[in-house]
C-alpha cells in the first residue's frame, strides 16, 4: 500500500531526500521529468506539436526539463512561461538555461500573448504543483480557461493546475485528460467531484526516500495489487471448509438482486450458500442458482422472520429486501441473534438510517457497503468530498464497523478509521446490480475465513478487477452486473498467476 500524504508532508519528503545526500534538487527534478516523459510517451497521441505551459516555480521547472527531454526525443516543442522571473525558483532558472537555444520559449505577460491552441496539439500543464494553496486569478485564470476551451489533449504534471493537494479548491482549474503524478498520491486524485478535472491518472516513481515516506503519519493509503491476498484451500478441503454463508435477500419484484448476490458468492468460492428469501422467489432462485439452498420465508412477498443456523459463518443482508415494517422487525430480531460480523447492504443500510438505534446493535467489525446516497442517509450531508471522508472515518470509529463507500476509487475504511482507496474499477460498473454482486463477493470471502476488513478490501479489488476485464470485451456502455460475475474467475486467475 502507498501512503497518501498532504502537501506539507510531500514537501518534507522532497527536502529530506535532497538533504540526506542521495540527490540534489536539480537531479531530483531531472528524475521526475524523465519519469513523466517515459509515461507520457506510452500514452500520448501522435501530434505535430506539443505546447508546454510553465509557471516559474518548481512545477514549471519540471515543465522546462520536460520540454528539453521531449525535444531530445524528436518532438516539436513550443515552450511558454508565465510569471515574474525575479520570483522564479532556482531550479526553474537552471532548467530554462539548459533549454536555451534548443527550442522556442515565449513569455506570456498579457492576454494578447496567450497563444492559439490547435485542435491537433497536445498540451502539457506545468503551471502549478501540489503546493498550491490559493485560487488562480487574472492572467493565470485566463490562460487556464483558454487551455480548457481547446480541443487539445491535456497532460498535467503531478496535479492539474488550480487543484489543491488535500483540500477543496476554489476558482478555475485545468481539466486534464491525463495526470501524471510523482511517487506519492495526493488526496485530491481520489475525490469524485474532481474526477473530470484529474482525468486518468498515473503514478510514476522518482526515487524519493521510501524509509522517510513510511515514517509519515496518515489516515489514507492507496491499495496496490500486491496488497491483495486470496483465501487458500487445503488439499483435503471439503465444501464445509469453504464456508457456510446465509444470504437474506429479495422481495416481490426484486429477486434479481438476490440472484446476482448469490451467483457472485458461488463464483467467489463460497462452499455452502443458504438463501433466505420470500416464497415468491423459490422457483426463480432454484432455477437461476441451482448451487444454492433456498430457505423460504413464511411470507409470500417480503422477508418477515429469520432464524439463522448456528453453524453459519457469515450472514449477509440487504439486497432487494425493502424497508417495510415486517422486514424492519425481522432485521431487528436478527441483530439480536447474530454475534459474528455481518455484511450489510442496500435496504438493510436504509433500515439502519431510518432506525439509528439499530446501528449500535451491529456486531463489531461488520461490513457496510453503501453508495453515496445510502451513506448520506446514515450520516447526513457534507460540504465537499474531503468532509465526506472525515464523516466516513468517524462513523467507522464510533460504531466499530468496516465500510466501503462505493464509487470512483471506492474508499474502504476499517474500524480504526484508516482508509484505503481502491485501484480497480471503471465507469461502466455504474449499473444496476453491481453493488449486489459486491455483497456476494465480500460475504463469500468472509465465509472462507478471511477477516472482515481483509475480505472487504479484497472483495472490492476483485469486483473492480472483474469489471475492468468485462470492460475490455463489452465496453463501458454495454457492461451489466452479470458480466462482472462472469469475469470473476479471470480476476482470481490474474491474482494467482
Amino acid at each position: 500500500m502507498i501512503p497518501v500524504l498532504n502537501a506539507d508532508q510531500i514537501k518534507s519528503v522532497d527536502k529530506y531526500t535532497i538533504e540526506s545526500g542521495s540527490t540534489s534538487s536539480a537531479a531530483l527534478m531531472e528524475r521526475a521529468s524523465e519519469a513523466f516523459v517515459e509515461c507520457f510517451q506510452s500514452i500520448a497521441p501522435k501530434s505535430n506539436r506539443i505546447m508546454v505551459f510553465c509557471g516559474v516555480g518548481n512545477n514549471g521547472g519540471d515543465g522546462m526539463a520536460i520540454c528539453r527531454l521531449l525535444h531530445e526525443r524528436g518532438y516539436n516543442i513550443q515552450g511558454y512561461y508565465i510569471g515574474d522571473l525575479q520570483k522564479a525558483s532556482e531550479d526553474f532558472i537552471v532548467n530554462m538555461d539548459r533549454s536555451s537555444g534548443l527550442f522556442p520559449v515565449k513569455q506570456i505577460n498579457s492576454e494578447e500573448k496567450i497563444p492559439f491552441i490547435p485542435n491537433d496539439c497536445v498540451v502539457i500543464d506545468a503551471l502549478f504543483g501540489s503546493g498550491l494553496s490559493r485560487p488562480l486569478k487574472g492572467l493565470f485564470a485566463k490562460l487556464v480557461e483558454t487551455i480548457n476551451d481547446s480541443w487539445a489533449q491535456i497532460f498535467s504534471v503531478d496535479i492539474p493546475s488550480g487543484i489543491y493537494s488535500d483540500n477543496t479548491s476554489e476558482g478555475i482549474a485545468i481539466t486534464a485528460t491525463h495526470t501524471i503524478s510523482f511517487e506519492i498520491p495526493k488526496l485530491s486524485l481520489f475525490q469524485p467531484s474532481l474526477a473530470n478535472q484529474i482525468g486518468r491518472w498515473h503514478l510514476v516513481g522518482i526515487g524519493l526516500n521510501k524509509e522517510f515516506i513510511a515514517l509519515q503519519k496518515t489516515n489514507y493509503f492507496y491499495t496496490e495489487p500486491k496488497d491483495i491476498k486470496l483465501p487458500k484451500r487445503a488439499k483435503n478441503a471439503h465444501k464445509g471448509d469453504a464456508g457456510r454463508m446465509l444470504l437474506i435477500s429479495g422481495s416481490k419484484g426484486k429477486m434479481g438482486s438476490t440472484i446476482l448476490s448469490a451467483r457472485a458468492a458461488m463464483r467467489t468460492g463460497c462452499g455452502l450458500l443458504f438463501v433466505h428469501a420470500p416464497c415468491c422467489g423459490l422457483d426463480v432462485l432454484q432455477t437461476a442458482v441451482p448451487e444454492a439452498m433456498v430457505i423460504e420465508d413464511e411470507h409470500t412477498e417480503v422477508i418477515s422472520e429469520v432464524a439463522p443456523a448456528e453453524n453459519i459463518r457469515v450472514v449477509a443482508i440487504g439486497p432487494g429486501i425493502g424497508t417495510g415494517s415486517l422486514t424492519v422487525k425481522a432485521f431487528r430480531d436478527l441483530l439480536g441473534k447474530v454475534e459474528k460480523p455481518m455484511v450489510i447492504d442496500a435496504d438493510a443500510i436504509n433500515i439502519l438510517a431510518e432506525n439509528s438505534e439499530l446501528i449500535e446493535a451491529l456486531p463489531p467489525e461488520s461490513v457496510l457497503t453503501p453508495h453515496p446516497g445510502e451513506f448520506e442517509r446514515l450520516v447526513g450531508s457534507w460540504k465537499d468530498d474531503f468532509e465526506k471522508l472525515e464523516l466516513l472515518r468517524k462513523f467507522c470509529i464510533n460504531h466499530k464497523v468496516n465500510m466501503v463507500l462505493k464509487g470512483a476509487h471506492s474508499v474502504i475504511c476499517d474500524y480504526h478509521g484508516i482508509a484505503y482507496f481502491n485501484a480497480t474499477g471503471n465507469p461502466g460498473m455504474a449499473t444496476a446490480g453491481s453493488g449486489d454482486v459486491l455483497t456476494g463477493v465480500i460475504a463469500a470471502l468472509m465465509a472462507q475465513g478471511m477477516m472482515p476488513f481483509e475480505a472487504l478490501k479484497t472483495g472490492v479489488y476483485l469486483h473492480g478487477s472483474a469489471g475492468d476485464l468485462a470492460e475490455i470485451d463489452k465496453g463501458q456502455h454495454s457492461l451489466i452486473a452479470s458480466d462482472i460475475i462472469d469475469y470473476l474467475p479471470q480476476a482470481f486467475l490474474n491474482k494467482t498467476s
